[in-house]
Formats: C-alpha cells, sequence, structure tokens
C-alpha cells in the first residue's frame, strides 16, 4: 500500500516563483524516505503542500491511497500525520514545555490524566523530565527541538514528516532524533542536509533539483 503518492505536482508562489514543476514521488506503507537539497529549493514546501497548509496550482496529491483535494481531505489525514517545522518556534507556543507536549492529545479529547502519561513517558525518554515545568522560549535550541519533537510524537503519528531535525544541533540531540527514527514503526519522510544522518536511517534517498525529485 503506498503512503504518499504525488503525480506531476506544479507550484510556485505568488511573483512567478516556481518552485516544483512536475513532481513525482512514491513513498510505501512503512518505507523511511529522506530528501537532500540546497536551502530554498521547496523541502519545507512540500511538507507544507503534503498537509494542505499550501494548495498546489496543479497535479494531484494522495495520503494512503486517497486522493486529497479538500480541507476535510486534509484534516482527516491529519489525525494520521505528524509534522516537525524546520524551526521549532514556530511549533511552540504554550506556557509550559508538559502543556505544548500534551496539547494535541487534550485538543483532541484525551484525558489530562492520560496525556500526562504519554508526556511523561516521552520526556523521560528524550531526557527532558526536568524542563516540563519550563517556559519554551527560554530553552536552547536543542532543548526546543526535543519538546517539539515529543509534541509531535505524543499523538503516535502513522506518517511522520521531519524537516531538517538535526540543524542545529549536537551530537547528542542527533543521537536521540536518531534512536525515535529508528524506533518509528510507521512511515517517514525525512529532509535534511546532513546526508550521512539520512543513509543511516533512511532506506531510501532523494535529492531535490530542477524542481524536481531524483532518487539517489
Amino acid at each position: 500500500m503506498k503512503c504518499i503518492t504525488v503525480r506531476d505536482l506544479n507550484f510556485s508562489y505568488p511573483g512567478n516563483i516556481d518552485v516544483f514543476r512536475d513532481l513525482n514521488l512514491c513513498i510505501d506503507v512503512g518505507e523511511k524516505a529522506g530528501i537532500s537539497a540546497p536551502n530554498g529549493t521547496g523541502k519545507s514546501t512540500l511538507f507544507l503542500l503534503l498537509t494542505g497548509l499550501l494548495k498546489a496550482q496543479s497535479g494531484t496529491l494522495s495520503l494512503w491511497e486517497s486522493t486529497v483535494t479538500k480541507e476535510t481531505d486534509f484534516k482527516k489525514a491529519r489525525l494520521k500525520t505528524g509534522l516537525l517545522f524546520q524551526d521549532p518556534d514556530d511549533q511552540l507556543f504554550l506556557p509550559t514545555v508538559e502543556e505544548d507536549i500534551a496539547f494535541v492529545l487534550l485538543n483532541r479529547g484525551q484525558s489530562r490524566q492520560e496525556a500526562g502519561k504519554k508526556v511523561d513517558m516521552l520526556c523521560k525518554q528524550f531526557g527532558i523530565e526536568h524542563l516540563k515545568k519550563r517556559v519554551p522560549f527560554h530553552l536552547s535550541w536543542g532543548q526546543k527541538r526535543l519538546v517539539s519533537l515529543a509534541g509531535v510524537l505524543v499523538t503516535e503519528p502513522e506518517l511522520l514528516l521531519l524537516d531538517e531535525p538535526t540543524a542545529g544541533v549536537d551530537d547528542k540531540v542527533i543521537e536521540i532524533i536518531q534512536t525515535c527514527i529508528e524506533n518509528h514503526t510507521g512511515t517517514m519522510l525525512v529532509s535534511s542536509h546532513d546526508k550521512h544522518f539520512l543513509e543511516k536511517t533512511c532506506t531510501t534517498r532523494y535529492h531535490l533539483t530542477n524542481q524536481r525529485l531524483e532518487k539517489c
């Protein structure tokens, strides 16, 4: 079964700034795929298109073999998708770390007790238990990265989209992220400048060039 299918997708920003031209991508359920590319070539844009936060000018996009076009389609798919933004400051917005991690679970109607158990488990796994009562904006970049990742993983997404997860973090944080990816049993698409990281964590790799994806 296919998790992601992109066919002849075209996207431009206002001002005729072309990003993708006849882009194609096919990822199986359970596959761990990586994308490398220079800055400004559209890696983040692709993730926003896959989650419906941007809309393509033409082409088709299917998730779990169901075509997604309308907001209602994407809303349903988002329940099974976790997106980690490139900048953790775009993802953290609540007064404490534990509130930020639990936010989506509580928003979906889960009890505070059950959400709290999952938050505690992830904080222990990531070694950030001591940060639970801290204000996210006062943390280091690496700490913010782990908190934002915990907030994505807490829903146990079937599809994990990671946008430059290792950028600007130290080896300890990279090791935690790598272990997290290795333990993830669902489908994953990750963008990174770190080709060594992609080689270690991904079964399939692509390079984004000339507005298209080429398999490595």
